[in-house]
């Protein structure tokens, strides 16, 4: 990305570059498969196309367009398959499979035209020549709202009857810079549907105005029935566990932690867990814990969720809550709508998945047949991921480990513990465990742990589900260590120079969030780090800094007599790629890029991500140089 002042695109060059489908690295649909109704991360719209493309390449495009239309796997609400041929634009461009409007298949789609500028069809023929699969941003009617949004769709580049076509989904996000609609998302849609995703929108986009305004957002989330309503409230404090800013207005700022009791008496809320430091550890965290209910006039079970950003230079955690309604179970879809293998983890959200179908492993087969597979069936252990069983008794002597592939020695063994735990955290892994189980009998409990493939300790987050164990109350559960989060960024895990040796999307977008992490931290003053600092830069991989405002670079880049616009005009063929990563927050990048030593363009992949510098809105990216086999000359 470093020379992309350089860059000559011409619709010819981009027509001889092909990608083979392997070179994505992805997982097949065998390892992940996800149901329409199960999908609600552009992870899982990933894993669901994918599916969708194999299907049509297995059961061909007739019994694969009644499928997609008639089948619930397929469609649910406003996550459903669509499929158009390949065009330099809309009005040529046949629609082949449309489920909201079938009415409008076997004829040309039309021009198509949103707020990012240019026909949406010539940018993903431009980008199908480049790549075998990616992501397209743009503005699309919701079925679901009837009226038009920010929409992320996954597409992959498959053959429809001899015709170059393409199959895709998308969703419609809530949470991003330009997505945040107060009639969507408010404290009053969470009091009223209580779910661990309405949740994360709060979250998010308090947090997105907390990050934008500072401590100058105290008069909106104070004062605005959006950000509170009955018990259902957004509050934002210090790392030292302090409120600053609070929706309930009775609560008096500068105490310590919001409404967890007894003054702030951690202990007695947590049972001496840190939740502040996790959270600025691991950037999100979810938080289990009971309150006492008004509404009820009881305690009852409560899960919150808090989330670090930096507010005029200083990192602040913004978060809510809800209540568990009684009789609901905080287990996610069922193994049947989102299956997932050990090897195909890739997120937290896959972590969950993972440890569902265990868990439903475990009730449908006798505790010998689990322990064997879940040691010998790839299914479930991977080098990377693992599925382990627990006794879940109280903390102490008696704990036994009942499950565990790393090391099958340490089974059944009475006080065996797991003595990699670092309890830097404060408060005792099994403890925390015991508390949350008996809290919401499902969650996530983050933690240090050794990485099995680094030999060091690390932040990790594992989501567990108690179980029956021949009689006995037990615990399913698996773990990620994630390399993108404040506390993971080690410099000999992310760097330019592995990026550069093993190109693919999983380390692009580690590197990416970790410079947006410099960045947020030093401000401007990250430019000369990324300069000077061998971690930052090697080869094609180079970190730049754009301003989203003046759209002029503010690091990074070459020398050059073209700015910045005419490299976006002339690469992007008129796509306002700018505008698309400050609505989404971040976004994938596709374009040709000049080789010297080859005498010819290559295709070249970038991520860039929207952060704040010092109150300035920054587009912070690389990009790695995509494998192909034949590129234009």
């Amino acid at each position: 990305m470093l020379r992309i002042f350089r860059i000559l695109v011409g619709v010819a060059a981009l027509v001889a570059v092909t990608v083979p489908l392997s070179a994505s690295g992805e997982v097949s649909c065998s390892d992940h498969s996800i149901s329409a109704k199960a999908v609600s991360t552009n992870g899982d719209i990933q894993a669901f196309v994918r599916c969708a493309a194999e299907y049509v390449l297995e059961h061909g495009t007739v019994e694969a367009r009644r499928a997609f239309h008639e089948d619930e796997r397929w469609r649910h609400g406003s996550t459903y398959l669509f499929a158009h041929e390949v065009a330099q634009s809309g009005t040529d461009s046949e629609a082949f499979v449309y489920p909201p409007d079938p009415s409008r298949e076997g004829m040309p789609w039309g021009e198509s035209i949103d707020g990012f500028g240019n026909d949406l069809y010539y940018e993903v023929h431009r980008m199908l020549a480049l790549v075998d699969s990616g992501w397209i941003y743009y503005s699309f009617p919701n079925p679901a709202t009837g009226r038009e949004g920010p929409k992320t769709s996954y597409i992959v580049g498959i053959d429809w009857d001899g015709t170059p076509a393409f199959i895709g989904a998308g969703l419609y996000a809530n949470d991003r810079p330009g997505t945040c609609r107060a009639d969507e998302v408010n404290a009053a849609n969470l009091s009223a549907e209580p779910t661990e995703r309405n949740l994360q929108e709060l979250v998010r986009c308090a947090a997105l105005v907390v990050e934008s305004e500072g401590y100058f957002a105290k008069p909106e989330i104070e004062r605005d029935p959006r950000w509170g309503d009955g018990s259902t409230n957004v509050f934002v404090m210090d790392m030292l566990g302090n409120q600053l800013i609070s929706s309930r207005r009775l609560r008096v700022n500068g105490n310590a932690l919001h409404e967890w009791g007894g003054g702030g008496n951690r202990p007695e809320a947590f049972g001496g867990r840190d939740v502040v430091s996790v959270a600025d550890a691991f950037g999100e965290s979810y938080i289990y814990y009971r309150n006492f209910n008004p509404a009820s006039g009881r305690k009852q079970s409560r899960v919150g969720m808090l989330k670090r950003v930096v507010a005029q230079g200083v990192p602040v955690l913004v978060g809510a809550a809800y209540y568990v309604p009684a009789d609901e179970s905080q287990a996610g879809a069922d193994c049947s709508d989102n299956f997932i293998t050990a090897g195909a983890v890739r997120t937290r959200r896959d972590i969950r998945a993972l440890v569902q179908c265990a868990a439903e492993y475990v009730a449908a087969h006798g505790t010998e047949e689990v322990h064997r597979s879940f040691h010998e069936d790839p299914r479930w252990e991977h080098p990377e991921s693992y599925v382990f069983v627990r006794l879940l008794e109280q903390p102490g002597e008696r704990t036994r480990l009942l499950v565990y592939p790393p090391d099958r020695s340490r089974e059944g063994v009475v006080g065996t513990s797991l003595h990699e735990v670092s309890e830097s955290l404060v408060g005792d892994y099994l403890r925390e465990l015991h508390r949350v189980s008996d809290t919401v009998g499902s969650g996530w409990i983050h933690y240090y742990f050794i990485n099995r493939a680094t030999g060091t300790i690390e932040p990790k987050s594992s989501y567990f589900i108690e179980i029956d164990w021949n009689g006995q109350r037990a615990v399913v559960s698996a773990g990620i260590h994630q390399r993108d989060l404040p506390g993971t960024c080690r410099r000999e895990q992310v760097n330019a120079t592995s990026l550069e040796a093993d190109p693919s999307d999983s380390g692009l977008e580690e590197f990416v969030r970790c410079a947006a992490a410099q960045v947020e931290s030093l401000g401007f003053f990250a430019g000369p780090v990324f300069r000077s600092d061998s971690r930052w830069h090697s080869g094609s991989v180079n970190v730049i800094g754009v301003n989203a405002a003046t759209r002029e670079v503010a690091f990074g880049g070459t020398q050059s007599d073209r700015p910045f616009e005419a490299f976006v005009a002339e690469a992007f063929g008129g796509r306002d790629v700018v505008g698309i990563v400050e609505t989404f927050g971040e976004a994938y990048w596709y374009y040709m890029q000049p080789d010297q030593a080859a005498g010819k363009m290559v295709p070249e992949v970038a991520f860039v991500k929207r952060v704040l510098a010092q109150g300035v809105p920054l587009l912070v990216g690389t990009a790695y140089r995509h494998p192909t086999e034949s590129a234009a000359p």
